[in-house]
């Protein structure tokens, strides 16, 4: 088998992959409550992952399908545009893994630094009835959703909501039901009789989490950044091969 063909099977395997991402996610997008009742309350979750997951299956598709065209119709220049996009990915996702063990304390001292800045004011303001504290919804939203996100309770101990209970430290917590009440309440004197209240703070939960799958990301990302390499080397070969005009 030839280069040029191997590189047009490559490019037609990202590009078969793309697709499916791509239809997948939007089918789930449209339809997940119609394939998963029983999610419904984290149909806000599921939907961030589902337009990620199309916006990566888009992006698949598009250059994957630019190289095969490269491959198969001799076309030296869509093959170069199918390169460079490539190229350019790996470079950026090698930096991001970079950074992301260099700065990783940095990172993490910032981020704890804003989520301590907000939660503490969502305190004052809902707990301790400060009315002079000037909170915005998306602030409310973001406390809540976070820890019921990450089933979690408090940023660094749990018993900084002054005997209080946020409703999103509640296990059954739905963020859409929660915001189109139009008597929410910020603050509830406990979970309510058929939910549990979550007894880890957040920050030790997003440890744990990052612990637990922090290596299966690194792995997926070097698989993916293997495959990439597969693509270039392949796209390199043709040329040099003179496979492509």
């Amino acid at each position: 088998q030839s280069t040029g063909q191997k590189e047009a099977v490559v490019s037609t395997q990202s590009t078969g992959g793309g697709a499916l991402f791509l239809i997948v996610g939007a089918i789930f997008y449209t339809k997940q409550q119609d394939f998963f009742p029983e999610l419904e309350d984290y149909s806000y979750d599921m939907g961030s992952a589902m337009i990620a997951m199309m916006a990566i299956g888009g992006v698949l598709f598009l250059f994957g399908f630019v190289g095969c065209l490269g491959a198969c119709s001799g076309k030296s220049g869509l093959l170069n545009i199918y390169f460079i996009v490539v190229l350019i990915c790996v470079i950026l996702e090698i930096v991001v893994i970079i950074l992301s063990i260099v700065k990783r304390d940095d990172f993490e001292d910032a981020a704890e630094k804003a989520a301590q800045d907000l939660f503490t004011k969502y305190a004052d303001r809902w707990m301790k009835g400060n009315t002079a504290i000037e909170i915005s919804d998306d602030e409310n939203n973001a406390v809540n959703y976070a820890q019921s996100t990450f089933e979690c309770c408090g940023l660094s101990k749990t018993d900084m909501w002054e005997g209080k209970v946020p409703p999103g430290c509640c296990s059954g917590f739905s963020q859409d039901e929660w915001q189109k009440d139009a008597n929410r309440q910020y603050a509830l004197d406990a979970c309510p009789a058929d939910t549990t209240k979550y007894t880890t703070d957040c920050v030790t939960q997003v440890h744990n989490l990052a612990d637990e799958y922090g290596v299966v990301i690194i792995v997926i990302v070097c698989v993916i950044i293997g495959f990439e390499l597969i693509c270039l080397i392949a796209a390199c070969v043709s040329k040099k091969k003179k496979y492509v005009a």
